[in-house]
């Protein structure tokens, strides 16, 4: 066999082993923003897929199967998936990769920790029937303001699953306003790890977004944060 007909065969194989993943996995939910341009080079793609006599236009189709397989949603791909995308990315990206996407733990429970100010909150979520606790007492009992608990609910109401899930809350520090918003981003994010569908709806509801903000320090020389003294002329 001519050295050309090895280097076409080379090529061939390539598209054909990614083709072949793109159609299992033709299903599952894609968006065309989450591809990237971290491919190879064409130059780079000689080495391994065609050498000297590769065509540009063979390079480009590589590039379109390599896009659609790369739009499926970050959250449903597999080893397999990535393995292959990776296998075509330039080196520097090779090495840093995605964040790894979180798995429920060994309880079937997602897992996750939320923060705001000075509160911190551990939340797990597993399958259920709608209970809900906070540190081992009712969110009734916690909070028995209705906006409280309704603000705790939302990310629940989001994905429409406020009876199909536990829930069960470790929040510490700070005040109710800080432990309410940080149960409601731990809650959103255990909800991620059990179903990266919910994911979209969420982040669009405003429940994935920390909100950063703290009580601004008093300054030296005034009468709080920003309050000045009364200035008198004389």
């Amino acid at each position: 066999m001519c050295l050309h007909s090895i280097q076409e065969i080379l090529h061939e194989e390539n598209i054909s082993k990614l083709t072949d993943i793109l159609n299992k996995y033709m299903t599952l939910p894609f968006d065309k923003k989450n591809t990237d341009n971290s491919w190879m080079t064409f130059e780079d793609y000689q080495d391994i897929g065609g050498g000297n006599k590769l065509k540009v236009t063979q390079y480009q189709k590589l590039i379109t199967v390599l896009r659609r397989l790369d739009s499926i949603e970050p959250e449903l791909r597999n080893d397999e998936v990535n393995n292959a995308l990776n296998t075509y990315r330039k080196a520097k990206d090779e090495s840093s990769g995605k964040e790894k996407t979180k798995q429920l733990d060994d309880k079937g429970r997602g897992v996750a920790v939320g923060r705001r100010k000075a509160s911190s909150a551990k939340v797990y979520v597993v399958e259920g029937e709608g209970s809900i606790l906070i540190n081992g007492k009712p969110l009734e009992e916690v909070f028995p303001i209705y906006e409280d608990r309704l603000r705790i609910l939302h990310p629940l109401q989001v994905v429409d699953a406020v009876v199909k899930y536990n829930v069960f809350a470790l929040a510490r520090g700070g005040g109710k306003t800080g432990q309410i918003d940080s149960i409601k981003l731990a809650l959103s994010k255990a909800l991620c790890i059990h179903n990266p569908l919910y994911k979209k709806r969420l982040f669009a509801a405003g429940c994935l977004t920390r909100d950063h903000r703290v009580v601004e320090r008093k300054k030296p020389g005034r009468r709080k944060a920003r309050k000045m003294p009364t200035w008198v002329k004389r």
